[in-house]
């Protein structure tokens, strides 16, 4: 291994060890008009319960502010809040999940996922409990005022409602009773075998209440971390809306507020943890979206949580009634359940660059196809490895015949360049007509390496992002192949290595030596680097998943075997180093001879 494929080797690591800032990266937002939000009207929505103000006395920033049209009136409540304690539960329960809902706002109070997929291993809650009366709640605004139905009492037709395997689909309609015959209401169809909800929500009078203005729609109380990882879980927890062909999202670090509206046709809203996601799809494109987001200040954890408001904004100006179809998806972010959906709901995965997405895909694609006839997917990796290896063999094959052939010339290469050292430029002449001559590339050990680069990331966002491997074991102490595969835990973290033990890396590494060590020359640096970057390897691979570092200690052994079988034979060589042995044994004895006389 020559010194600029071990420099293409460093730049793999330091570009996997840079990718969480690329995720940091504004992205673009050509096409969306924002309406930026004045500091003096961050509102009480985006604080916490305990430090809220009293309904009347600050208005809820929930609305695009564009609407100069409304008059002075349009943030006061027209009606007095209903005691919370009357609040009543009503239960869902379907082969998939277990959703429990509040008549105080028609809230969802919990969503278990039942594990029912291979990646789920026990129920997982979706929702944040401090903030679980702020999701599907709907704002509306106008000139008769404000309407909150978080702060409302809803009834409800039914109280509980059980969904087997194979049964047709069932509602439940909360119903908010307003002045004379206007009401509001939404109401919510449940299927046994997916994770959408079909939701309705319907006014007779409200547009006239509020003066026909606008409401919002959407979950505002964040997504609960699922993960034992809360930094990987909040690492990719974001939300984001889709107008036309747009995707914008809002960034948090989980410690200030902040918001974004946008008004245009809005395909969908949607927030996501790392493995779970969150969406509101409206029949027909929403009047506009609104992002938020606020930090939790009783949180006490390692890792602040980023908690987001994803809304829906309607215009119901000059409409007495109104009625909006939604689906709402609450589930896993698994490719397949969320295409059949919205084939744009995939924006919401992680791919990572635009150059390495088709990777990305192309490695998902193989790994998920071939686990259907493969049930484990460490076999699955073993022979994807196999078959890659198979892939790149004549590439690989190229890349070691170059490098034992820069590693024989190198005699021949020396002598060259003492012979020419006064003379640079004949010197160059003479080394580059060596490398022409012997088919040497200085580069040939390089280019192999960087061309597989954009493999190897991609693998890396697979093994890291995506729930179809989530929990999926291998062998032994390898039980889940997106994480790393921790023997020892210690009780202390060790800069830039982690707090436990893997193996996988330490095997990887030995890997690696055995690699480089078939092509490393005498020099003492290149020996050196033999061994510093098996080590460096230990340090890089520690963290990451055990699936990422299975594939790639399997992909050395086979190279290990790849150059044992492959011989690099040049007669013509053979004879030049044989001269310039001779000549170099005559110089000694030239020098010897001389230094007696």
């Amino acid at each position: 291994m020559d010194r600029k494929t071990i420099l293409a080797i460093v730049i793999v690591g330091v570009i996997i060890l840079l990718t969480p800032y690329y995720y940091q990266l504004v992205m673009p937002d050509a096409g969306v008009q924002k309406t930026a939000p004045a500091d003096s009207v961050i509102s009480e929505t985006l604080q916490d319960p305990g430090t809220r103000q009293a309904p009347s006395a600050v208005a809820p920033l929930s609305t695009p502010r564009e609407s100069q049209r409304y008059d002075t009136g349009a943030d006061r409540p027209w009606y007095a809040a209903d005691p919370p304690e009357q609040a009543e539960s009503v239960t869902v329960e379907t082969p998939l999940y277990t959703a429990v809902f509040s008549t105080r706002g028609a809230t969802v109070q919990s969503w278990k996922i039942k594990p029912a997929q291979p990646y789920l291993i026990e129920e997982e809650e979706l929702v944040r409990n401090k903030y679980a009366g702020r999701n599907l709640t709907l704002i509306a605004r106008g000139g008769r005022g404000l309407l909150r139905t978080e702060e409302k009492n809803f009834t409800a037709d039914r109280k509980r409602l059980t969904l087997a395997d194979g049964e047709r689909p069932k509602s439940i309609t909360f119903t908010l009773p307003l002045e004379g015959d206007s009401y509001y209401s939404e109401t919510y169809t449940f299927h046994p075998d997916r994770y959408i909800v079909d939701v309705a929500i319907e006014s007779n009078g409200l547009g006239d209440l509020t003066g026909s203005a606008t409401a919002t729609f959407g979950w505002g109380g964040g997504m609960n971390y699922t993960e034992a990882d809360t930094a990987q879980d909040g690492f990719y927890t974001n939300a984001l809306f889709l107008m036309g062909k747009t995707k914008e999202a809002l960034k948090s670090n989980g410690k200030k507020v902040d918001e974004e509206i946008a008004t245009g046709p809005t395909n969908w809203v949607a927030q996501r943890t790392k493995y779970f996601m969150v969406a509101l799809i409206p029949e027909t494109p929403a009047a506009g979206a609104r992002l938020a987001t606020w930090p939790d200040s009783s949180y006490a954890g390692k890792h602040l949580p980023k908690l987001y408001e994803t809304s829906l904004v309607f215009d119901l100006y000059g409409s007495d009634t109104f009625r909006k179809n939604l689906t709402m998806y609450v589930g896993p972010l698994e490719q397949g359940k969320i295409q059949r959906i919205d084939p744009t709901l995939e924006e919401t995965m992680s791919w990572g660059w635009v150059i390495i997405e088709p990777f990305s895909k192309l490695v998902f694609w193989a790994l998920v196809n071939l686990h259907k006839i493969i049930p484990n997917y460490g076999v699955v990796l073993i022979l994807f490895s196999i078959l890659v290896k198979v892939l790149v063999w004549p590439l690989t094959a190229k890349s070691y015949k170059s490098m034992k052939r820069m590693q024989r010339i190198q005699p021949i290469l020396k002598a060259t360049q003492e012979k020419y050292k006064d003379n640079p430029q004949k010197m160059q002449q003479e080394v580059m007509a060596l490398y022409k001559e012997h088919k040497v590339n200085p580069m040939g050990g390089c280019w192999p390496t960087l061309l597989q680069m954009p493999l190897l990331y991609g693998l890396f966002i697979v093994f890291r992002s995506t729930i179809e491997l989530r929990g999926q074991p291998f062998v032994l102490w390898i039980t889940d192949l997106s994480m790393p595969d921790a023997l020892i835990n210690l009780p202390f973290n060790i800069p830039l290595y982690g707090s436990h033990i893997a193996l996988l890396p330490i095997i990887m590494a030995v890997s690696t030596y055995l690699q480089s060590r078939q092509t490393a020359s005498s020099d003492p640096n290149q020996k050196m680097m033999t061994i510093m970057m098996p080590v460096m390897f230990i340090f890089l691979f520690n963290n990451f998943p055990s699936g990422l570092t299975l594939y790639y200690t399997l992909f050395n052994l086979l190279s290990v075997a790849q150059q044992r079988f492959l011989k690099v034979s040049d007669p013509q060589l053979d004879k030049e180093l044989e001269e310039v042995k001779k000549e170099q044994e005559r110089a000694q004895r030239r020098k010897e001879r001389k230094n007696r006389g």
